[in-house]
Order: C-alpha cells, then sequence, then structure tokens
C-alpha cells in the first residue's frame, strides 16, 4: 500500500500546496488585525491540496483491476494525512495569531478535508476519474470569496473575526459540513432523462405520445 502511495500521490504538488498554506499561516500569526482574511483561505488552500491525492485519469483502466476503490483510497489517503499533519503543526506553532482559538482554526481545515475528500471518492464511485482541477479551484475560489467578503457574517460565522466573535456557531456549522456531504453522497442519482442511475433509459417509440423502454442489458 505505501508503496502504491509513494507512484499514484502527487507528492510534488502537496508540497506546494503545503508550502503556500504554511506561509499564509505565518502572515496571519504576525499581523492577524490586518490579513486575517489567509485564515480562511489557507483553509481552501488546505482542502485543494488533498483532493489532488485522489484523481485516477485512468479511470476506466484502474477499475477492472483486483485491487478495489476502497483499497486505492485508503493508500492514497497517506498523501492526505501528511497534508493535514502538516496543518496540525503549523497551527500550533502559529497559534498566538488565532485570538485563542487555534483549536477551531484547526478543526476548520481537518472538516472541509473530510467534506473535499469524501466528495471526490464519491465522484469517483460513479465512474468518475476524480474532478480534481474543477474540485480544487472551486474550494479556493468559494473559501477566498467568503474569507475576503464575509457575506452574512452575522448570521453564518464561517471564518470569525477576533475573540468576539460567534465561534460556537461557527464550530456547529465545520462540523456539519461532513455530515451534509455524506448524507448529499447517499442521494440515488439520476441520469439526465429523469430515471434511476443503472437503469435503461426510455426512447420515443417512433409514435407521438408514446415512449417504449428499451430493454435491459
Amino acid at each position: 500500500m505505501i508503496r502504491y502511495a509513494a507512484r499514484a500521490v502527487p507528492w510534488g504538488l502537496l508540497g506546494t500546496g503545503a508550502g503556500l498554506m504554511i506561509g499564509l499561516l505565518l502572515l496571519v500569526e504576525r499581523w492577524p488585525y490586518t490579513v486575517w482574511p489567509l485564515q480562511g483561505i489557507a483553509v481552501g488552500l488546505l482542502a485543494a491540496t488533498v483532493v489532488w491525492c485522489y484523481p485516477e485519469p485512468a479511470a476506466a483502466l484502474v477499475d477492472t483491476l483486483p485491487r478495489g476503490l476502497i483499497w486505492r483510497t485508503t493508500a492514497r489517503s497517506v498523501g492526505s494525512l501528511a497534508v493535514v499533519l502538516l496543518w496540525l503543526i503549523a497551527v500550533r506553532e502559529t497559534r498566538t495569531g488565532y485570538f485563542g482559538h487555534a483549536a477551531d482554526v484547526a478543526w476548520q481545515g481537518i472538516a472541509l478535508v473530510v467534506a473535499a475528500a469524501g466528495f471526490v471518492t464519491w465522484q469517483r464511485s460513479r465512474g468518475s476519474d476524480g474532478p480534481a482541477r474543477a474540485v480544487s479551484a472551486a474550494i479556493v475560489g468559494i473559501a477566498t470569496c467568503i474569507a475576503l467578503a464575509r457575506p452574512f457574517a452575522d448570521v453564518v460565522p464561517i471564518f470569525p473575526y477576533t475573540a468576539g466573535d460567534d465561534w460556537s456557531t461557527s464550530r456547529v456549522l465545520w462540523s456539519s459540513l461532513p455530515v451534509l456531504v455524506l448524507i448529499g453522497a447517499r442521494v440515488p442519482a439520476r441520469s439526465g432523462r429523469g430515471g434511476r442511475r443503472g437503469e435503461a433509459p426510455e426512447r420515443p417509440s417512433g409514435r407521438a405520445g408514446r415512449t417504449r423502454r428499451w430493454p435491459g442489458r
């Protein structure tokens, strides 16, 4: 499993992402009141980096091999655990910049990593090769937007600011995120023609107003 992870995980990309993430946290520690939005961007960068552990460009081939998706995902998670460990160490070493809420900042990163990894793995289970590029870009973009604009911060404190902000509500929101992703992954998917995934599609029979179901394979 370790040998597989060494070949399958893009360690160079993970190292680059982790380095940028640590750099952002160091800036937050140095000037917390001035550059606090970088904390939220760092959380997004963490999850966006981890996402790259799971895509399988040759999905059509590897899905036919004896090693199943669960085994391969577990092996690739070695990279995720390495990046998360660096995240925890970096948050601990820069804890003076988080207004006494270093544990909450650490949990934000872990929750988003679990949600992002779960989403990409769910995509793989549906036959996708794991859209890491699109998912990572979306995560960073959304995290940056929320961190800078802070929409509805009084009601939905995603990235609380200063010790007097609502960190308790934020903790609940972040704890709910992985659960919501898991629930969403269990909702049956429907095809573009309205049938459940795996069902034979319906096609016109050639007569107006009537359809014919093609026999299942």
